[in-house]
């Protein structure tokens, strides 16, 4: 039994409840959970260590506020702010659509980005941020939208008068506005009510999820978050510093990196042969709209994405998406050369050949192991995958024929006819040795040249050949692999 287990770190945090409330509360770590349990008093908010005046529950000290003239009020703005290295935009949201209101700047922090523009103010709406329209946005929508932006962000805003009046009053102590809700993913809600504010709140470590990146503006280094693997549980903490934060998020990792076998195991018997060769959460990174957080789970021919770990064969079978391995190649690890997403650094490239033509995917991880790891795995994956499915074949039409094409990672190239399944008839064989380009019209058409005197070979897949020339890829890379010239 969990209450049994004994406790592997415990220590004082303080859990995020409102935008700007904290409690303090004894977190408790065990091989299976973490606890985290406000105690007597919980429902007081919490003192953190004396900050300088204009300080609130930690955040960034010295707020400003500067006046704002008659003549803005409910005309569209726009503004260029560049982003700091540390402290980001140098502001917080409120609102948005789940509120039936706006998103609202309620605080802009003094010294920095959008303080130093002098032309933003506390109760602007922000109607755009680069071009991408966050009328309709969702709270968590307008963060990512926020996050994801580069060097420089073009601001589209509109000063609304009568949202500035309920900013000045929500710093005092547990003061939370309906609209208000802490920074978290989608699919969650991290506002406590008091009743919940007393309860103790467990979060199961088995494929949990620990982020440092999701938070929001972390000047001082020591937010994080924990996620439950149905993404219906997070607890959003505060330490004392950053290396406490560090020590926090390293031990939490590493318990749920100790469940990882039994999760494995789990799967396997929901779908017998099925090998999971790994798993975790990665972030996919998309040029518009919000960041997605899924599972990744890497078996021995695909790489499946699922919105949280799947509980039952029905769901495991269900990926939201799937990424054949054999037809995807990774193509980037770390930075990008023109990169315009956050933490480029952290994050791989994908392109897998589809009958719709080529699709790109970027992953963000949040360390440069968990990059090294995936990278290194992807494209072993790869190269397992072809020497374990061997050939593939196609219908196809060649001089006006109808027939199959298949390709094999020994045998090379073969154009067939087939009758009730059984290969009748050859109408042309070749080694891979003896393949001198290869190219496609990206429509349906494909262009083998082996150099012999039938020159070109022009074959109609009709569809997108993009899947089976990314086979090819496969296959060649695979065969080099063998030949000891990869490393």
């Amino acid at each position: 039994m969990a209450a049994a287990m004994k406790a592997q770190k415990t220590g004082l945090l303080e859990l995020r409840v409102t935008v700007d409330r904290w409690i303090r509360v004894l977190a408790t770590l065990t091989e299976d959970t973490l606890t985290v349990n406000p105690g007597e008093g919980a429902e007081e908010p919490a003192k953190p260590n004396p900050t300088p005046a204009g300080a609130i529950n930690g955040d960034p000290p010295n707020l400003s506020s500067s006046p704002v003239p008659e003549t803005i009020t409910n005309v569209k703005r726009t503004v260029r702010v560049t982003k700091q290295d540390v402290g980001g935009l140098g502001i917080s949201i409120k609102g948005g659509k789940e509120n039936k209101m706006p998103i609202l700047i309620s605080k802009i922090f003094k010294g920095l980005a959008a303080d130093q523009t002098e032309a933003l103010y506390v109760g602007d709406a922000i109607l755009s941020v680069n071009g991408y329209d966050l009328r309709e946005a969702t709270h968590d929508e307008a963060v990512q939208a926020l996050k994801k932006t580069g060097k420089e962000v073009i601001l589209e805003v509109k000063y609304i008068k009568e949202m500035s009046a309920f900013f000045k009053s929500s710093g005092s102590p547990g003061a939370a506005l309906p609209w208000e809700s802490p920074p978290s993913t989608p699919q969650r809600g991290t506002e406590l009510s008091p009743a919940d504010v007393k309860e103790p709140r467990i979060i199961p470590l088995k494929m949990c999820q620990v982020s440092r990146k999701q938070c929001p503006p972390d000047t001082e280094n020591r937010y994080f978050e924990v996620i439950s693997s149905s993404r219906k549980n997070s607890v959003f903490l505060r330490a004392k510093d950053p290396a406490m934060a560090q020590s926090w998020y390293n031990a939490i990792q590493a318990g749920a990196a100790n469940l990882l076998p039994r999760v494995k195991e789990e799967l396997k018997s929901m779908q017998p042969g099925t090998e999971v060769k790994h798993l975790g959460w990665i972030t996919e990174q998309v040029t518009q709209g919000p960041e997605k957080p899924v599972l990744a789970v890497l078996t021995d021919r695909d790489l499946l994405l699922y919105p949280s770990l799947p509980e039952s064969k029905e769901s495991l079978s269900s990926p939201t998406k799937s990424h054949p391995l054999i037809a995807t190649r990774l193509v980037h690890s770390g930075p990008g050369k023109s990169s315009p997403l956050l933490d480029s650094d952290l994050s791989f490239g994908l392109r897998s050949g589809t009958k719709q033509g080529v699709e790109t995917h970027v992953f963000r991880v949040d360390s440069a192991k968990e990059l090294s790891t995936w990278t290194h795995l992807l494209v072993e994956g790869c190269h397992n995958a072809a020497e374990l499915i061997k050939e593939v074949t196609t219908a196809c039409s060649w001089n006006g024929k109808e027939c199959t094409l298949g390709v094999h990672i020994d045998e090379g190239f073969s154009l067939f006819t087939e009758d009730m399944g059984v290969r009748k008839s050859f109408l042309l064989q070749q080694p891979f040795e003896r393949l001198r380009m290869s190219s496609d019209d990206g429509v349906r058409m494909m262009f083998l040249d082996f150099g012999g005197p039938e020159a070109e070979i022009q074959l109609d897949l009709h569809c997108c050949p993009k899947t089976i020339v990314f086979i090819i890829h496969s296959f060649l890379s695979a065969k080099v692999k063998r030949l000891g010239l990869l490393a």
